[in-house]
């Protein structure tokens, strides 16, 4: 899915130069004007080199003259290349898997890796008798039409309606937060392909999604996923100690956006709830390896997310349950010790936070 930031994105590459080569035509007739120019000035002439220098920028100062995907590619790279991944399976060996723990590599020279996050499928019979709390969400459809189509595409436009997120103003912190979603779905694809889960449809004729089902299992929600990492990056960047406030304005939109997908009749409430765990944990890794914190360990178990009265729903009050040790599905451990250093993205999420302290200016 493309979840870039509609009119608050990237400019092409040379507008501030007022150059326009769009399509193949104009590239052919900038190619051969640019080639009869050289050929009207150079001539013949022999071409006699100046001396050669070495180069003398690091890494990290080197980065932002990539262009911007291939800038995206190194920080990807580096990113994923800590993290692991261990299916536990209570079927044959090969099929569904019972639980996908992500780990990250521990600190050292030695090929350790600590867990970040365990994500538990629900049972099957779980995700049948939640079929009926899905299709009453479908009286929503009509409010929440205009949000739930564009959240298929963007996310970022909302977060930037509550917190002065513009690229132009804040171009690292832009930058920061599009590669935040596009290491999201690596991870969370890994984790939905490894539990297998069924959507609501599969369970009742008369769920209906209103949008195209999409052609991967259910949980995690990719977009709970997403949207919880983007709020948990932003609320670390203003303070690197925060905890999840589930009532906090960022929060309460990732919980909206997460269960918009219910009410289109494409996810579950768990899966918005297992999607909320990984996303928040995603979030802690990213910003630990950006500013230099330390990032602990969490565990959902779709088992346990019932009451005793049936499946439980999703929203901010079951989030505040959640992240307040109050939810016997989640647990959020105190077992916090820094990630491995990320020079080049660190790079990156200092200058966002520099660019973010001075967004007064």
């Amino acid at each position: 899915m493309s979840l870039q930031h509609g009119e608050h994105g990237e400019h092409g590459e040379h507008g501030e130069h007022g150059e326009s080569t769009r399509g193949p035509g104009s590239a052919a007739l900038m190619s051969a004007a640019l080639m009869r120019t050289r050929d009207a000035i150079v001539g013949t002439e022999m071409i006699n080199p100046p001396p050669a220098h070495a180069g003398h920028l690091d890494l990290a100062a080197r980065l932002p003259r990539l262009a911007r995907e291939y800038r995206n590619a190194v920080l990807i790279s580096e990113l994923l290349e800590d993290l692991a991944f261990v299916a536990e399976d209570d079927n044959p060996p090969g099929k569904t898997a019972r639980a996908m723990t992500v780990s990250r590599r521990k600190t050292g020279a030695a090929l350790e890796y600590l867990p970040l996050v365990r994500i538990a499928r629900p049972d099957v019979a779980d995700f049948s008798q939640a079929a009926p709390l899905v299709a009453a969400y479908a009286e929503l459809r009509g409010d929440r039409l205009a949000e739930i189509t564009v959240q298929q595409q963007y996310l970022i436009p909302f977060l930037a309606s509550i917190l002065p997120i513009d690229p132009v103003r804040n171009p690292a912190l832009a930058e920061m937060l599009e590669v935040g979603l596009d290491l999201v779905t690596p991870v969370v694809m890994r984790v939905k392909l490894a539990l297998g889960c069924p959507r609501p449809n599969q369970f009742s004729d008369r769920i209906q999604p209103i949008i195209p089902e999409p052609a991967h299992p259910s949980l995690p929600s990719g977009h709970a996923t997403q949207i919880f990492t983007l709020a948990t990056m932003l609320a670390l960047l203003e303070n690197p100690a925060a905890t999840v406030k589930a009532d906090s304005q960022i929060y309460r939109l990732a919980c909206r956006i997460a269960i918009n997908r219910t009410v289109a009749g494409v996810h579950f409430p768990a899966d918005s709830a297992a999607g909320a765990v990984l996303g928040i944990q995603l979030g802690r890794y990213l910003m630990a390896r950006g500013l230099k914190t330390d990032v602990g360990s969490a565990e959902f178990d779709g088992r346990q997310f019932r009451d005793a009265a049936g499946p439980r729903d999703f929203h901010y009050a079951i989030l505040d349950r959640m992240v307040t040790g109050q939810d016997s599905a989640t647990d959020f451990k105190n077992d916090a010790t820094a990630p491995r250093p990320a020079p080049l993205w660190r790079s990156l999420c200092e200058r966002a936070q520099q660019e973010w302290g001075n967004r007064w200016s």
